[in-house]
């Protein structure tokens, strides 16, 4: 009896080498699913984003593999489902961003200062006041709240991105998820989050994050899916221009150099 496959997502190819064996054999030898990522991942399907050629290249390889395992499409005729997709892109010569203290506005340079997400809805405009909120977290399971006490209506919310050393790795991967955290901070009455990255726990330097600011981000369309409804604003400091939020709080942004993050406040001195 053929087995039936839906193509949806390129990543579960890895595991059609098991699907594909004899009932009651076992010749997986460990090294077939590497052959398949090494297809997938080269240079030549250029990333496989959302809706490039590259992206093409690789569910054509994937849709002939699984037609010389005998494999049918589940669904309809075909191995494709097609879904809506939308896409946001920064216009950077229309957009900018400021902080304004005592009346009078310090531009940010986009690329330099900040970056905006594309993650989310951007509103067109937004001006709030900025509160820092250490990692943004709330784990019930440990009672932790970073926004215990704080009024946060109607306010932008500064984060440090990370958690504290004190939340499991599994609890604090879930909660610094854009749903989960933003699910907290929503419900505290904040509009959006600015974070600031921890250079000492940063893989990818800023330069190198910097230069895709601009490249479109793509998700799926249907509102059922949009973990971070209600969020206006959504940035990312260059650690080093942090210092430039803290400006007249009597803080510094302070991180040592190939020290990893423990505590969210430790890296405010005062100055």
């Amino acid at each position: 009896m053929l087995k039936k496959f839906l193509l949806l997502v390129i990543g579960a190819f890895i595991a059609l080498p098991v699907l594909s064996q004899p009932a009651g054999k076992n010749i997986f030898d460990g090294k077939t699913w590497w052959e398949h990522v090494k297809v997938l991942a080269d240079d030549k399907m250029e990333g496989r984003d959302t809706g490039s050629e590259g992206l093409r290249k690789a569910e054509a390889y994937v849709v002939e593999q699984l037609k010389q395992l005998g494999l049918e499409p589940a669904g309809n005729d075909s191995y494709y489902q097609a879904v809506k997709f939308q896409s946001r892109q920064i216009i950077e010569k229309d957009s900018s961003a400021a902080l304004v203290r005592d009346g009078k506005a310090e531009p940010l340079t986009l690329g330099d200062d900040i970056i905006f997400s594309t993650r989310i809805d951007l509103a067109p405009e937004v001006e709030a006041p900025l509160v820092f909120v250490g990692y943004g977290l709330k784990v019930p399971e440990n009672n932790y709240d970073d926004l215990a006490g704080l009024d946060l209506k109607g306010k932008v919310v500064v984060i440090l991105s990370g958690s504290p050393a004190e939340i499991p790795g599994s609890l604090a991967s879930h909660y610094q998820t854009p749903a989960e955290r933003w699910k907290a901070l929503k419900a505290a009455g904040a509009v959006g989050a600015i974070s600031i990255p921890n250079p000492a726990a940063m893989d990818v330097p800023w330069s190198r994050i910097a230069l895709n600011r601009a490249h479109p981000s793509m998700e799926l369309s249907d509102p059922v899916f949009d973990e971070t409804a209600g969020e206006k604003l959504s940035m990312y400091v260059n650690p080093a221009s942090a210092n430039k939020f803290f400006a007249g709080t009597g803080h510094t942004f302070e991180p040592k150099p190939g020290s990893h993050l423990r505590q969210a406040r430790r890296l405010l001195t005062r100055a």
